[in-house]
């Protein structure tokens, strides 16, 4: 499984350089992902892909997942390339994937 099409929510982020890095995202229904994108020290740049691990279903109940994710505790279910995400004029509200 992989991040589904559709129009996404960035909950929040922790990591900015041109685009979230690190996000915390729900998706139209109300599923909930961390997209993680990892600075590559080989090629001295970040990488060309998120990595896309599941969160959970209830936006409202939910509890911020930075520290599963760094514990590695959250399934990584796939990959999307960063160039596939159109975001908002900010950068930072939302973005679509088609």
């Amino acid at each position: 499984m992989s991040l589904p099409s559709g129009h996404y929510r960035i909950l929040d982020y922790r990591e900015f350089h041109d685009l979230p890095r690190l996000m915390w995202v729900a998706d139209e229904a109300s599923r909930q992902w961390l997209l993680d994108c990892p600075f590559d020290d080989v090629l001295d740049d970040y990488a060309a892909e998120y990595r896309v691990h599941t969160v959970g279903t209830d936006v409202e109940d939910a509890v911020e997942p930075w520290e599963e994710h760094a514990q590695g505790l959250l399934p990584m279910v796939g990959t999307v390339p960063v160039a596939a995400l159109q975001f908002d004029a900010t950068h930072r509200a939302s973005f679509l994937l088609t």
